[in-house]
């Protein structure tokens, strides 16, 4: 019994001797005598593998309203060569020359599907005649890089020719080839509506290293991650005789971004500044409004003059360093009132009136001069007035003799910063100047950061107390002076100004963004009263009250409006001369920046226009950038419930919110709404935009299962 057992297990052993024997042999025979064999048809399997491009994800406004979305483009091309050649036992041509003459002889099917490809009936150029007759002439040629038909094709359009005769079949029918392009669709146009904001993606020539469709600026840029997806990865496998595609990977779709932009607002914002900059004959203009509570940017526009249109070009309010001008100066009064240096009261004599005309004050050989005079003012006044010699006089007595205590104050204020500040930034602006890293670059990948003059600094001189306490020497983007007055509407809050709101894919939220508190408190409570008092009586009776029509130097409006109250602070600045680095001959800033209503602020907002190129020596912010601001303001504060557009004076708004009347216009244009039941949204939106419908708003997700018309806007509704 000893013996079979002990048989057993030697019979055992020698079975996985055997077997490991086995294993070694073959895994030999694999790795060195048929191992390079192996190895050429792995790398023969990696060069034939493509990789699959994901959909980008959308961009979309606070309503649902599609800012960018992705729908390809087709480069289209017909193989003759291939697709003709007799293959199997019955020598049989994939397409036989018959087919081609029925299709692309006189009158054919194929020909008019071609001269009738593009939805857009400006683009279709050639006749069906001249169709048929080069396809039939290519045919005829069977080059082996086969035909070109069509460049960057539309989406829907590649769809709707592939459903007409002859283009319906298989691609060894009929030898199409389409090469797929990503492109970004932006149903707003190309270079209005935020575009500078919502950004840019390469296309398929502009870099070597990043594939085409991935962001290049803006929101586009700084939310890839979550908008590119994930490449998948494919391949062609040759199945009798014909070739498949085979996915390994599939690829993974991108999320989508929900921006802050109420699309309402940016049309009247658009509309508002572009019309300015042209009737000023500017070269450009740029503007933003935020919800005070929050700091959400509910519009803002980017604008350069091209002729007789505005484009958006890029985005200035970030991307700017300028000097601010005398919106600056509501900063040097609050640090002033803070630091206890100045009441209200304090009286400042400016030594001009109304009697002589305007001459300049002379600090350290330097003039420093007002536009008009204003005489014996208090330092209230003086905001008011917008003097340049008050300010400065008032903030050389408070701190000639320790300037670095008016720098605390900018700093404790935050106003120069993005951030609430640590020990490490505070280093690093007393250092360099300026923060190196900015929280605004992931919505705002331009952005730069505020100059900060430091008395360390190799630039600091006599004249700069006295420079920047009205708006020179601080080379700041708009931004942040936007952010500092929202402070004041906000109750002495400042936040960050976003555009972000959240981000989800499939109905999950993936991120969703917070206000940010840079500072709970800029100021005192009592210092936040009289700065809140000094902007309105700067429009109430100030440099942004503009004049009656009754006014015996004639009408001129401004900012003060009767239909909502308004309070802020105009600005004037030259321009620098990049050419000759002085101030000669670049226009000037002009600028208007606050917020409304005044005793309750809802929103908050600025204005700036580049009167370069206008020919307007007599610049002043009040008159040229503040009537867009109270425009937006009239028509949003109606928009909002508050009062009917009929209730708007004809004088102040000739026109109703561009968004209703566009809607108006177009379903009297369009007919009948294309049936997009159970599309994906990308084809239902496209297919609405091609048909005139520009504002439509998406609720849910998945397929369309109804579409509903609701005060001139379209309704998708997803399940």
């Amino acid at each position: 019994m000893k013996l079979d057992y002990n048989k057993r297990i030697y019979i055992i052993i020698a079975c996985l001797l055997a077997y490991a024997a086995i294993i070694w042999y073959q895994t030999w025979v694999t790795l060195v005598r048929d191992g390079s064999e192996y190895r050429k048809r792995v790398e023969k399997l990696k060069k034939e593998t493509e990789p699959i491009e994901p959909v980008r994800g959308f961009i979309f406004a606070d309503g649902g309203e599609m800012l960018a979305g992705s729908l390809p483009e087709y480069d289209v091309a017909l193989d003759f060569y291939w697709t003709t050649i007799p293959e199997g036992p019955k020598r049989i041509k994939n397409i036989p020359e018959d087919t081609i003459k029925k299709y692309f002889g006189p009158n054919g099917e194929g020909s008019r599907a071609l001269a009738n490809a593009y939805t857009d009936p400006t683009k279709n150029k050639k006749s069906a005649d001249a169709w048929g007759s080069e396809i039939l002439k290519a045919y005829g040629k069977r080059e082996k890089s086969g035909h070109q038909v069509f460049r960057a094709l539309p989406y829907l359009d590649y769809k709707r020719l592939r459903q007409q005769p002859y283009f319906n079949k298989t691609r060894y029918q009929n030898g199409i080839i389409a090469q797929e392009r990503a492109h970004r669709y932006r149903p707003y146009g190309e270079r209005r509506m935020a575009s500078a904001t919502i950004g840019t993606v390469y296309t398929k020539d502009q870099d070597s290293i990043r594939r085409a469709g991935q962001g290049l600026r803006g929101i586009e840029l700084g939310y890839n991650d979550y908008l590119a997806g994930t490449q998948g990865l494919g391949y062609g496998l040759k199945v009798r005789g014909k070739i498949e595609n085979v996915t390994i990977t599939p690829p993974v779709d991108g999320a989508n971004v929900h921006t802050t932009i109420d699309i309402e607002m940016q049309h009247i914002l658009d509309e508002e500044l572009g019309r300015r900059i042209l009737d000023l004959n500017a070269a450009a203009g740029w503007a933003a409004f935020v919800e005070v509570k929050t700091g959400k940017i509910r519009a803002i526009s980017n604008l350069s003059r091209n002729g007789s249109v505005c484009v958006e070009d890029y985005n200035h309010l970030f991307e700017d360093l300028v000097d601010p001008g005398s919106t600056f100066k509501t900063v040097s009064y609050m640090v002033m009132l803070d630091d206890g240096k100045i009441t209200p009261e304090t009286i400042v004599d400016t030594e001009n009136n109304s009697s002589n005309a305007p001459h300049p004050w002379v600090y350290y050989k330097h003039p420093i001069s007002d536009d008009h005079p204003v005489g014996v003012v208090t330092a209230n006044k003086a905001i008011e007035q917008s003097s340049n010699i008050a300010v400065a006089k008032l903030a050389v007595a408070a701190y000639d003799n320790n300037p670095q205590q008016y720098l605390d104050g900018l700093e404790r204020i935050g106003f120069l910063n993005d951030r609430e500040l640590n020990d490490s930034d505070r280093a690093q602006i007393k250092q360099v100047g300026y923060l190196k890293e900015l929280a605004f670059r992931r919505e705002f990948p331009g952005a730069k950061a505020a100059r900060h003059r430091q008395m360390s600094g190799k630039s600091w001189s006599k004249l700069s107390l006295a420079q920047i306490s009205y708006g020179y020497e601080t080379q700041i983007p708009g931004i942040y002076m936007l952010q500092f007055y929202n402070a004041i509407a906000n109750n002495g809050k400042m936040l960050r100004p976003y555009i972000v709101d959240y981000v989800e894919k499939d109905g999950k939220v993936l991120y969703e963004q917070e206000p940010t508190v840079i500072n709970k408190k800029i100021c005192k409570d009592e210092t936040l009263k009289a700065v809140r008092h000094a902007l309105e009586c700067v429009v109430n009776s100030g440099t942004a009250a503009g004049r009656p029509r009754n006014h015996p130097r004639g009408y001129q409006e401004a900012v003060k409006s009767q239909r909502v109250s308004i309070a802020g602070k105009t600005g004037t600045a030259q321009r620098r001369n990049e050419a000759t680095g002085g101030f000669k001959g670049a226009g000037h800033n002009v600028s208007f920046v606050g917020y409304f209503p005044a005793d309750n602020p809802q929103y908050c907002g600025i204005v700036v226009i580049n009167t370069n190129g206008s020919g307007i020596s007599a610049a002043g912010g009040g008159w040229m950038a503040g009537p867009v601001f109270k425009h937006f303001a009239e028509q949003v504060y109606a928009l909002r419930g508050h009062r009917t557009m009929k209730d708007i004076a004809p004088d102040t708004i000739a026109h109703e919110p561009h968004v209703k009347a566009k809607a108006n216009t177009v379903q009297a244009i369009s007919g009948t709404m294309p049936n997009v039941k159970g599309m994906g949204a990308a084809d239902a939106l496209m297919m609405l935009e091609t048909a005139g419908y520009t504002n439509v708003k998406v609720n849910g997700y998945g397929k369309v299962a109804s579409v509903t018309q609701q005060n001139g806007n379209v309704i998708i509704n997803l399940k």
